[in-house]
């Protein structure tokens, strides 16, 4: 009857936890969505790459895609995109939402991963120091992939840590259809887990088929060129690192600067503390050093490409920076372990020291979120402008469309053309779409070679936006519209 009883109270401690936890992960999930759709208060608009995502997936659903112009492609945001496009002009908005709910809940896994290195309080340093960087905040914002492909990733650690290795396969496929520089660290895993446990060997097999299939087959089909999201990737902006006399230098430069000093310095301190002490546990220790050979691995591929002549963005190294954050946080919980320092104290402790840390940001998260603001400002008032000049048919009837380089998916979604329809070099007969790239900068595209004065005409302007044409003839729809 003893051992009955015994059994009955294990089974009891085993199961409150399992019952408690999927409750506690359905209310994270709800602040998560919740606090996406709240985000929607303020001015919002997506950037060049999500509105071209956005204009893929709407070509997809009418079997019309066309991939010639624009950015790389990326598979998963336009398998999301292809479902979004369904709901017509909502579907900028469902992406933006799903962009911000992937980078919000990347600060739950970068909590989570952190938290099983080294407890809460390294949970809450990792996650405070992710949330609060700014290329978090611009990326989220904007409606970037990156904060997605940071909690794909992270929550891949954290199921492989809590010996899901079936689920962290698929969310590290996920984190692979949206960066090349996953396939490497994908193809180590998914090599380990097939040897593993040859029971997994069909599921690696089509999840590793399904990479190539993502990336290149609609590629072919959108441009007639499978590695066309290459080729684009090595046609990189004149500010790109891969121009820098030492394009390797300027990459490692960039990632530096993407934390703030006391964070590195201080992260670095409370690291070596806590390894001096002897802190952390075998199991710990064995988790943070594949994830510093994993960030360092993704840091070195994002180097290699750029001196071949890739375009070695900053937002290629978000990933490794939140890992950053992560082992950051461990470092404060093996130091405050170490410490005899537990709970609450802890907790408030961990708090304050990022929150100091993250002091030198505060200047740059205002700039971030007024630019994003103001930029939401003007594209908000696109389609308005667009609607008083006459609307997309006659635009259209009266000349090709025109604008500035950064502006050409927007307007492609508003005409609704293909982008390869939309130039940024005037000539006549031209609808040109006109704005500003930069508040006091002068407005593009030139007019220099569609006509003078007396051949143009501006047929609707306001909120930062002109539209000024050069018809095919005398009259047009156009003409007739605007009487």
């Amino acid at each position: 009857m003893a051992q009955a009883e015994q059994l009955a109270a294990q089974r009891a401690a085993v199961s409150a936890p399992a019952i408690a936890r999927p409750a506690a992960g359905r209310w994270i999930a709800a602040a998560v969505l919740g606090l996406a759709a709240l985000s929607f208060l303020l001015p919002s608009a997506p950037t060049y790459d999500p509105w071209a995502w956005i204009i893929w997936g709407r070509e997809v659903l009418h079997m019309d895609l066309s991939t010639t112009d624009g950015p790389s492609w990326k598979p998963l945001p336009v398998l999301a995109t292809t479902v979004f496009a369904a709901a017509g002009d909502v579907a900028p908005d469902l992406w933006l939402f799903t962009a911000r709910a992937g980078a919000l809940a990347g600060v739950v896994f970068a909590f989570r991963v952190a938290r099983r290195l080294g407890g809460t309080p390294a949970g809450i340093v990792a996650a405070v120091a992710y949330a609060a960087a700014p290329w978090t905040v611009r990326n989220a914002a904007l409606g970037n992939s990156e904060g997605l492909l940071v909690a794909l990733a992270l929550a891949a650690v954290d199921r492989h840590a809590a010996g899901a290795r079936r689920a962290a396969f698929g969310l590290g496929v996920g984190a692979a259809l949206l960066r090349p520089e996953a396939w490497p660290l994908l193809g180590l895993y998914a090599a380990w887990l097939a040897w593993r446990d040859p029971g997994n060997r069909l599921l690696v097999a089509a999840g590793l088929a399904a990479i190539p299939i993502c990336w290149f087959l609609p590629e072919l089909w959108g441009s007639g060129d499978a590695l066309r999201a290459m080729h684009r990737a090595r046609d990189p902006r004149a500010d790109s690192p891969a121009f820098a006399e030492d394009p390797v230098g300027e990459v490692l430069r960039q990632f530096w600067e993407m934390l703030t000093v006391p964070l590195w310095v201080g992260g670095g301190a409370l690291l070596a503390a806590g390894l001096a002490a002897r802190a952390p546990t075998r199991a710990e220790l064995r988790l943070a050093v594949a994830l510093v050979a994993a960030a360092a691995a993704w840091v070195a591929e994002v180097a290699f490409m750029t001196s071949d002549g890739f375009s070695g963005n900053s937002r290629y190294l978000v990933l490794p920076a939140a890992v950053a954050c992560v082992l950051i946080g461990a470092g404060a919980g093996w130091a405050l372990r170490a410490a005899g320092v537990r709970g609450a104290l802890g907790a408030a402790l961990a708090t304050a020291g990022v929150a100091l840390a993250a002091v030198p940001w505060a200047t740059e998260l205002d700039r971030v979120m007024t630019n994003v603001q103001n930029a939401a400002r003007v594209t908000d008032q696109l389609g308005p402008v667009l609607a008083r000049a006459g609307g997309s048919q006659a635009l259209l009837a009266c000349g090709e469309p025109y604008t500035g380089p950064f502006q050409v998916p927007l307007l492609a979604w508003h005409l609704g053309v293909h982008t390869a329809r939309v130039r940024f070099d005037p000539r006549a007969p031209a609808v040109v779409v006109r704005t500003h790239n930069r508040p006091r900068g002068p407005a593009v595209p030139t007019l220099a070679h569609v006509g003078d004065a007396a051949t143009l005409r501006t047929l609707a302007a306001g909120s930062g936006w002109r539209v000024v044409v050069r018809c095919r003839a005398p009259r047009t729809p156009v003409a007739e519209a605007t009487r």
